[in-house]
């Protein structure tokens, strides 16, 4: 067999190892890509064992980046012949094969076997089979998920083949504004132990236009435009009227599902939206017990937390607890766990058990309720038939501080806290503290309640410097309401401080960017959006009268690191024409590229208390700045700063330069070109820099963007010169 110091993929050789012959030579000879490469199978008549050693003795001869599409290829068949992953593909081929297709299928000798054929013959059922696989997952993976209840009067029992898969698509494509075809496939999930019998529909839709650059062969850079495959899988179950979604969009998620609701479901979207909640199990870091609260209609005796699980750092590993009705949790874990035992320090928790015993007000029954939270976004109560009782767990819930259920922020709340929206939009960090957020006024309550922020945890430790403490703070309850009490380092005591600054919240970043590039949509004559990286996108065109104006919006313009970044980005889109860089950054400068930037928030215009983005004032800072974004009448270094300016040379986008010694250096070849003496010796232009070289004043990729095109060797060895 191959050596140990093979190059071959682990994936790769176990299946070249284990599989039949004639699988892998089938698999290995697959029509290749652009960019991969060419393999030589040994003969047809080569014996088994011996096909296999020279077959490994061929693929170690080459790169492991050379092999990575094949050993990518064997990682998606090996997912679907181990664990969960078996049945998933059992799942979806029961459906889709044919009684002789399924034959064939089954006559293949092992898992592995199978998943290879399935691969190699029904290439759209292996898709359909990874697409369920993903969706079992990722309904223990919140980021890319989301549960929605839809208010029917009564479930609705439907199957796979009652979806009107040409209507629901073209009702997606118009409600996600595509511009290529979208497909949609349903299939029927049969019940298993923990979920109800259900159907799944996979829709695939092309992505916004994206860009990468691509390192040719001869050495020359080019950029590939392309559109990603989306996919968004979505699992209904009529038992529950629970219409879950997988995909890689908070967006899509909620546009999907209501598109899904209102096409086959025939649900009124409009009068019931789809109601979209998540619950917050941090309370129970602090404390297992539960008050009794005040439900009209209801009179409750007994609400005991009996059953916690929590997860360790990582989803698969997990602490439970479970009691009997009589005992009080917060005991037993403070008995055999400690006062700081692992709930208040778990990385989270993934279940809670509730049970209440209670009777309605005028009647004698007594009666009991099991509430399970499962997460973020399960709960046993969506599959609760009793309407009443259903009510009573969510008002329950919500009394507790444990629900929070989405509602759409309308257009003109949202027009109203767009310079703070905007301000949100341009943080680098994802995470925001109630402080900042009451700081520049925006309601935390509301934005969850939006999808635009989810709420985490509490601070436990924070810095201060006031008085004659200097240093980390601890933070303990206290006894006043809304309060907790900071201890300092030495144990004296720092006050308090309202709870309310101290919670912390994780900002939705593509809700929120979708929420803000909504909010300035207006200003387009037609849209278009591509996204460019993931500080700049491509909104479309303002141009009139058949005038080109490309529309960007950039974030975080604020950071030298960026501006570098972007500024090579837009000069290698010269082609496009001038345009404008709509920034969410208040300070920057006036140009980026061959384009003219445009601070958003100081272009806003007011309708009342609504805030709106001004189209004539965009124009005229537009016209103002067309000429300097061509570089100007004159050779010039503009600076906006101690540590930003551009260098201006007409003819030529404007160059964004950044630090002390990137502009000392520019500054030297300009006075030099003006002065009719275009050359400056290394040792001069260097001077007071620190640097042994001016290309060390650049990081690699500016350097190589602007070697002979800002800046060029002069005619004789150790000088430099603007580039002409």
């Amino acid at each position: 067999m191959a050596s140990k110091n093979s190059k071959t993929g682990p994936l790769l050789h176990s299946l070249v190892e284990d599989a039949p012959s004639n699988l892998v030579r089938e698999l290995v000879s697959l029509p290749r890509g652009e960019n991969e490469i060419e393999i030589v199978l040994p003969l047809e008549e080569t014996g088994d064992e011996e096909f296999r050693q020279k077959l490994l003795e061929t693929l170690s001869e080459f790169d492991h980046d050379d092999l990575r599409p094949l050993e990518h290829r064997c990682r998606r068949i090996h997912l679907l012949a181990e664990g969960k992953g078996v049945s998933s593909l059992e799942t979806i081929v029961d459906q889709r094969l044919d009684d002789e297709q399924h034959g064939q299928y089954s006559s293949q000798q092992d898992p592995i076997c199978r998943s290879v054929w399935i691969f190699l013959n029904h290439r759209q059922a292996f898709q359909d089979a990874e697409s369920f696989h993903y969706a079992r997952q990722f309904r223990d993976h919140g980021k890319l998920y989301d549960a929605f209840e839809v208010e029917l009067e009564n479930a609705v029992s439907i199957d796979a083949a009652a979806i009107d898969e040409p209507a629901l698509a073209s009702k997606i494509t118009e409600v996600l504004e595509l511009k290529t075809a979208c497909t949609v496939k349903a299939l029927d999930l049969p019940a298993t132990d923990p979920h109800p019998a259900s159907i799944m529909l996979i829709v695939r839709h092309g992505g916004p236009l994206s860009s990468v650059h691509d390192h040719r062969d001869d050495g020359r850079r080019g950029t590939i435009y392309f559109r990603p495959p989306n996919e968004a899988t979505l699992i209904y179950t009529p038992s529950k009227r629970q219409i879950e979604i997988c995909a890689d969009s908070p967006v899509v998620r909620q546009k999907v599902g209501d598109a899904f609701a209102e096409v086959t479901l025939e649900h009124d979207i409009s009068q019931k939206p789809l109601t979209w909640k998540r619950y917050n199990l941090g309370r129970f870091r602090s404390s297992l017990t539960l008050p009794i609260p005040e439900i009209d209609g209801f009179e409750i005796q007994v609400a005991r937390v009996l059953e916690v699980e929590v997860r360790l750092g990582h989803w698969s590993r997990k602490l439970a607890l479970k009691v009997a009705i009589g005992d009080d949790i917060q005991d037993v874990a403070t008995k055999y766990l400690g006062r700081g035992n692992i709930f208040r320090r778990a990385d989270s928790f993934s279940r809670i058990g509730i049970a209440v015993k209670y009777n309605q007000s005028g009647d004698d029954k007594e009666r009991s309720l099991n509430i399970t939270v499962s997460g973020a976004k399960s709960c046993n109560l969506q599959s609760n038939k009793d309407p009443d009782e259903r009510n009573f767990g969510f008002a329950l819930l919500h009394e507790w501080g444990i629900l929070s259920a989405f509602r759409q922020v309308d257009n003109g709340d949202l027009r109203s806290m767009l310079p703070q929206l905007v301000d949100l939009y341009d943080r680098e960090e994802d995470e925001v503290s109630g402080g900042y957020l009451a700081e520049i006024g925006l309601d935390p309550g509301r934005l969850i309640e939006g999808g635009l922020l989810e709420r985490r945890d509490r601070q436990d430790v924070v810095l201060i410097d006031e008085d004659d403490i200097n240093g980390e703070v601890a933070l303990k309850p206290s006894s006043t309401p809304g309060q907790v009490q900071a201890t300092g380092p030495f144990g004296e005591d720092a006050g308090r401080r309202p709870v309310a600054d101290l919670e912390r919240y994780q900002i939705n970043r593509e809700w929120l960017q979708e929420t803000v590039v909504k909010l300035v949509r207006p200003l387009l004559t037609s849209k278009g959006t591509q996204v460019i990286d993931q500080d700049l996108i491509l909104l479309g065109n303002m141009g009139t009268d058949g005038a080109s104006t490309p529309v960007y919006f950039a974030r975080r313009l604020g950071d030298p690191v960026i501006i570098n970044k972007l500024d090579q980005l837009l000069r290698a889109r010269n082609m496009s024409g001038i345009g404008v860089v709509l920034s969410s950054s208040p300070e920057t400068l006036t140009c980026l590229g061959p384009n003219v930037v445009v601070p958003l928030l100081s272009h806003l215009e007011g309708e009342g208390t609504e805030q709106a983005l001004s189209r004539d004032a965009v124009m005229q800072t537009f016209d103002t700045g067309r000429n300097f974004a061509l570089g100007g009448s004159t050779v010039a270094v503009n600076k906006s700063g101690t540590q930003s300016a551009s260098l201006c040379i007409p003819g030529k986008a404007p160059l964004a330069i950044l630090g002390a010694n990137q502009i000392r250096i520019f500054e030297k070849l300009v006075a030099a070109h003006l002065a009719g003496s275009p050359d400056v010796k290394t040792a001069e232009l260097i001077e007071d820099t620190g640097v042994k070289s001016p290309q060390q004043a650049f990081k690699k990729p500016m350097w190589d963007s602007i070697l002979d095109v800002y800046i060029a060797k002069g005619p004789t060895r150790g000088y430099w010169r603007l580039a002409g």
